[in-house]
């Protein structure tokens, strides 16, 4: 007979549920800044258009979550101690320093500014703290980040950027044995610009852009395995439905998003909730279009099972 296996911690679990309970539901309002370098327009176009079903909060991801902060103000304080000054703080808003290009839709959140160090005494410098495990740590610190980390490379370049700054400083701590690494990195502007650029170029974009990888099974299209959009980009699934995935909706600078049907101004709450007469950006729907009827509002799709499907009008819609 099998051994049973050792009962769960009641303890363990409530303490989960609890990291689970205050995590921040919902998607995020713009592209974030950590996952700008994604080579796939594709999927940051998923992302910002709200088609792919959100991460689910889970305990032990947020515990690492929660890790990475404590790590985050440890390193902040170690600066500190060497006499830098450390500003974490937006004395305009009593808030972590924000920051934000594309007309407000790349968006992301600034650890600190800090000078004072000994390399550049009076230079500031945007600060960007990680933290990671014996392997990535060991991995990382070969160097330079813009080779070995680049996801960390372009957020700390764009806050840069953001700030008018010159210099950035990389810092991470290795979780197994505490060991510390900073980077002092020079400002890139020609790599920011062309990032700002190619999110502008997203968020203007009115329909998906072409696919990465046409074949998702393949070598080359890794990433694709691990993509939240894989099902709506390569197997024929229905986004969620919500204001992004309107035609009827139309982001602008501010950052704002209008619908044109309703001719109001969409609030995150309201762009998240949706309406009635939701009709799917064409191209996310997993059928041919065959007919619009502009009175009724509907669109008609012929789907790959050869059913006719009616989009629009109070009608039955994809979930």
């Amino acid at each position: 007979m099998a051994a049973l296996p050792p009962p769960l911690s009641h303890t363990a679990l409530a303490i989960d549920a609890a990291f689970v309970a205050a995590a921040r539901d919902g998607d995020s309002a713009g592209v974030p800044m950590s996952q700008v370098i994604n080579p796939c327009d594709r999927a940051l176009w998923y992302a910002f258009r709200w088609a792919a079903p959100p991460e689910s909060a889970e305990g032990s991801r947020q515990r690492r979550f929660n890790t990475g902060n404590i790590y985050e103000g440890r390193l902040l304080d170690m600066l500190r101690m060497i006499g830098a000054d450390v500003q974490e703080i937006d004395e305009t808003t009593g808030k972590q320093i924000r920051v934000d290009l594309a007309g407000g839709h790349l968006r992301g959140k600034l650890d600190g500014v800090a000078s004072g160090l000994p390399e550049a005494p009076t230079a500031p410098h945007a600060v960007e703290c990680k933290s990671a495990n014996d392997k990535s740590f060991k991995a990382i610190v070969k160097g330079p980040i813009r080779e070995t980390k680049p996801e960390h490379f372009a957020q700390i370049q764009l806050y840069m950027h953001a700030l008018d700054l010159r210099r950035g400083l990389y810092m991470l701590a290795n979780k197994n044995d505490d060991a510390i690494h900073c980077e002092r990195v020079e400002y890139d502007p020609a790599f920011c610009l062309a990032l700002v650029a190619r999110v502008e170029r997203i968020v203007a974009t009115p329909r998906p852009p072409a696919r990465l990888y046409e074949d998702p099974t393949s070598k080359a299209a890794f990433a694709c395995q691990f993509c939240p959009a894989r099902a709506i980009c390569h197997e024929g699934a229905f986004p969620r439905q919500n204001c992004r995935t309107c035609l009827s909706s139309t982001p602008s600078d501010g950052p704002r998003w209008d619908c044109e049907r309703h001719r109001r101004r969409l609030s995150y709450d309201a762009a998240q909730a949706g309406c009635n007469a939701h009709l799917f950006i064409p191209d996310l729907v997993p059928g041919e279009q065959v007919d619009a009827d502009p009175t009724r509002g509907t669109v008609t799709y012929c789907m790959g099972d050869g059913s006719t499907w009616v989009d629009g009008a109070g009608q039955g819609r994809a979930a």
